[in-house]
């Protein structure tokens, strides 16, 4: 999803919400950070259980950052971006996918002035880590493109802050409709599926519980 230019590049790696990816076992220079871990931490030592707000790490630690469907499980994009460029080294990169909402992306890059592009459908990889998926493009999530941004190279707290206000504002990352079960044999196949009788759906701020 994010191109051989952005996960071919020399680490350390920061892979935030990073789940059950194999991307972290491919790599040794691969630090994978979820708040699940704290419950159900996976093998290897470079795994930390961490929210993406409030990262354990130096400034400028990482060459890059990853985030794959993670903006839209947070309150505020704008906390998270911040939070995540400060840990990026200068010149190094931070690629989210997906943009949601691409024609507010675009409006977003325009105004950061080659800090940030978008990585369009049309160049995402038909491939993960070397295997093949063919039906990818197929997928609605195969045709959202990503986000990718350069850190300036000196880049001020001011200037980072500007960069992570001008995405959250676009709402690019966000979600532009909650997904709805309509029929109630859907939500207790889902209630089922969840092993709880209450279903919560992870939300921004001012998006619906």
């Amino acid at each position: 999803m994010f191109g051989s230019e952005v996960v071919n590049r020399a680490g350390p790696i920061l892979d935030i919400g990073a789940g059950d990816s194999p991307f972290g076992r491919e790599r040794l220079d691969v630090v994978r950070v979820d708040p699940a871990y704290a419950d159900d931490p996976p093998a290897g030592s470079r795994a930390v259980a961490a929210l993406g707000q409030a990262l354990p790490f130096g400034d400028r630690t990482f060459s890059v950052v990853l985030g794959s469907f993670v903006a839209q499980h947070v309150r505020d994009v704008d906390e998270l971006l911040t939070e995540l460029l400060r840990v990026v080294r200068p010149e190094g990169l931070l690629a989210l996918h997906p943009v949601w909402r691409p024609s507010a992306g675009r409006r977003a890059v325009s105004e950061l002035d080659g800090h940030a592009r978008l990585l369009p459908s049309a160049d995402i990889r038909t491939s993960w880590y070397g295997r093949q998926l063919p039906s990818l493009r197929r997928t609605r999530w195969g045709t959202l493109p990503s986000l990718v941004m350069r850190r300036p190279p000196h880049g001020s707290p001011g200037e980072l802050g500007r960069i992570a206000e001008t995405i959250a504002r676009s709402r690019a990352l966000v979600p532009p409709t909650v997904i709805a079960v309509p029929a109630r044999w859907g939500m207790r196949v889902l209630v089922r599926a969840k092993g709880s009788t209450r279903l919560t759906l992870p939300g921004n701020r001012d998006s619906p519980p």
